[in-house]
């Protein structure tokens, strides 16, 4: 929606009229006006003293002399109707002046001067065409010029026509001569100028129009990022001249993105204008505001230290956060905000807002909802962090995902059942990246929809290879996201792997987490039984972390729960095993018995382990003590077999 208003405001600067003085005009007219009606009030006087007197000028000059007046009155009494006395005394002189034209002509009694007439009269022809080129929002009045000039010019050729012959008067065929050409240089020469005057203020206006949208955020008219740079450059320099500090507050708002997914564009637009105004009334103190980005806002406080600016800051938060309706429904909505302090964080624009950033940041990662300024203590860990964030978008692109793969064995005979692949991540300068860091930033920033298709047609590659290689055949076992499977064309995305790598259904397993089913829980059951259909097997991964609903595993057509390494871990020394790990294990055991799932035990490391869920009655297991996770030349040589 907002898109387009920049050209909305460049096309209102482009047919706007160039001038836009029409009140200094009136004040103008105001001032002139009672020169013309002198000018027919002496007129109507002396025109009979100079022996010249004619009918015509006898009624005209008063009536005009009244008009005007009239006009004068209308001006003084009425700021709103300058462009309509304008337009009326063009019309009221150019029908005078062609009335006194045609008399002079062609109705003019015999012994008077034609000259004189003309003399005295059509001098004041050319403040008409002023009146009609130059007052603003008078077009039409243009329209009478030209019809007057015109049709004096169709009269003129009118009267040598009808005149021609040897009584012509030459001196009249003269003036008429002249007059018209004068008219005509005074029209070509006005439209001329005021076509110029228009360009150049249009263009000014343009310019002007163009630089408001380089330096205003067009949906909050706040400042962007551009103004907000040089203004902060500008608060600096004086702040460094004045040895006083300065704080700035970067504000973002948390989950405006789930608002623009669930309420649409348009009412995230209706809230960041919302929010703009609040900040608007926050900086009516001497604040300065910018919008630098889609939810994220920045706010210049002067002759604020640290404390003072987290106070200020506590203060923005709560005028931010007040409850506010949206689209019919009352909206509670946070936000996250970072400080920084000139000159302990910073001595230029650029590391003040960086570390402004990086606070924020930390309390994006911890919770959000808060306020806290900069600590370089934690500046190395969120740049850390964003590295990984803005990296991750070009890694698939790069080629620095691999896979690695870890076997999932049978816990009586040692024999290989299937196998996990591993996303792993070798960054460029931080070399091997841990999946707990760069996943979680994967999904949030949804690159985990390609990543995760690059994953699984891999993988799919990779086991038709070691069936052809080793004549072998298990199970792949992939981990899949909430995003992916929530993906419309999920079901068709894993059929064409399948077929692409020549890879029967069966032969493929896909891990979810509990969260991922019970996220959208009517949806996710369509996509895994459509998956169900195809021959896919389908795994709870990390089964028994925090969900304590287990009626999916009935209604859902899982066929493998993965018991959380975290209950594995200390179950070789029962005498720190926690009772309430003992009890699980035996009660996800008994459950799957009872719903016929197979059960896999991760995080295996010692023998010890590896007796206790045997004891216990599991299954499957997977973990260091068999192998760890490897590339897929070496999973063949090194797996062996449980004794």
């Amino acid at each position: 929606m907002t898109r387009f208003r920049w050209r909305e405001q460049l096309e209102r600067a482009a047919t706007a009229h160039p001038v836009s003085g029409e009140d200094g005009w009136r004040r103008s007219l105001l001032v002139a006006l009672p020169f013309a009606i002198l000018a027919f009030v002496l007129g109507a006087i002396l025109d009979p003293l100079s022996g010249q007197r004619t009918r015509l000028d006898e009624v005209a000059y008063p009536l005009l002399a009244l008009g005007l007046t009239a006009f004068e009155l209308t001006l003084l009494l009425r700021r709103d109707r300058t462009s309509l006395v304008v337009f009326g005394i063009i019309t009221a002189s150019s029908t005078y002046f062609l009335t006194k034209f045609v008399y002079v002509l062609f109705l003019v009694p015999p012994g008077t001067s034609m000259q004189a007439e003309m003399t005295e009269t059509f001098f004041w022809v050319p403040a008409l065409y002023v009146l009609s080129f130059f007052v603003p929002d008078v077009r039409s009045g243009r329209t009478v010029a030209y019809v007057f000039f015109g049709t004096t010019l169709l009269l003129s050729a009118a009267y040598v026509v009808t005149s021609w012959g040897p009584h012509l008067n030459y001196g009249v065929v003269f003036a008429l001569s002249q007059y018209n050409l004068a008219n005509l240089t005074l029209l070509a020469l006005t439209g001329a100028f005021i076509g110029f005057k228009e360009r150049v203020v249009r263009a000014e206006a343009r310019a002007e129009t163009m630089q408001h949208l380089a330096f205003t955020d067009l949906l909050t008219e706040l400042p962007n990022r551009l103004q907000f740079n040089q203004s902060l450059e500008r608060a600096l320099e004086e702040a460094a001249h004045s040895n006083r500090r300065l704080a700035v507050l970067f504000v973002d708002v948390d989950g405006f993105k789930l608002i623009n997914d669930t309420l649409g564009h348009e009412a995230g637009d209706e809230l960041l204008g919302v929010l703009a105004e609040r900040f608007r009334t926050f900086g009516t103190g001497g604040a300065m505001t910018a919008r630098i980005s889609g939810d994220e806002f920045v706010v210049v406080l002067s002759d604020l230290g640290r404390e003072e600016a987290v106070r200020a800051a506590r203060m923005l938060l709560r005028q931010l956060c007040a409850p506010l309706v949206l689209r019919g429904a009352v909206m509670n909505i946070t936000a996250s905000v970072g400080i920084s302090v000139f000159p302990e964080d910073g001595q230029d624009a650029g590391t003040l807002l960086r570390h402004a950033d990086v606070a924020m940041y930390q309390v994006k990662s911890t919770g959000k909802n808060g306020v806290r300024p900069y600590t370089p203590d934690v500046d190395a860990e969120v740049e850390r962090r964003k590295l990984l964030e803005r990296d991750l978008q070009n890694a698939l692109g790069y080629g620095e995902f691999h896979l690695e793969y870890q076997g999932v064995y049978d816990l009586c005979d040692g024999r290989l059942v299937k196998v996990e692949a591993l996303l792993r991540w070798r960054h460029p300068q931080l070399g091997l990246v841990s999946p707990a860091q760069f996943i979680p930033l994967a999904e949030s920033s949804g690159a985990i929809v390609p990543i995760g298709t690059w994953v699984l047609r891999e993988a799919c590659a990779q086991l038709r290879r070691w069936h052809q290689r080793t004549g072998q055949v298990f199970r792949l076992a992939v981990n899949v996201a909430p995003l992916q499977v929530a993906q419309p064309d999920f079901v068709n995305m894993v059929e064409a792997a399948l077929a692409d790598a020549g890879v029967p259904a069966d032969q493929l397993e896909l891990e979810l987490t509990e969260g991922a089913v019970l996220g959208n829980f009517g949806a996710v059951q369509q996509t895994l039984c459509a998956l169900q259909r195809l021959g896919v097997t389908l795994a709870i991964d990390d089964f028994g972390t925090g969900y304590s609903s287990l009626s999916y595993l009935r209604d859902l057509p899982i066929s493998t729960i993965k018991i959380d390494r975290s209950f594995v871990r200390d179950l070789g020394s029962p005498r720190r095993t926690p009772q309430y790990a003992l009890a699980l294990i035996e009660a996800i055991l008994t459950i799957a018995q009872t719903l016929d799932l197979e059960v896999v035990a991760e995080g295996i490391e010692t023998h010890a382990q590896l007796a206790m869920v045997r004891a216990l009655g599991c299954q499957l297991g997977q973990g260091f003590y068999f192998a760890r996770p490897m590339p897929p030349h070496e999973l063949e040589a090194h797996i062996q077999p449980v004794r």
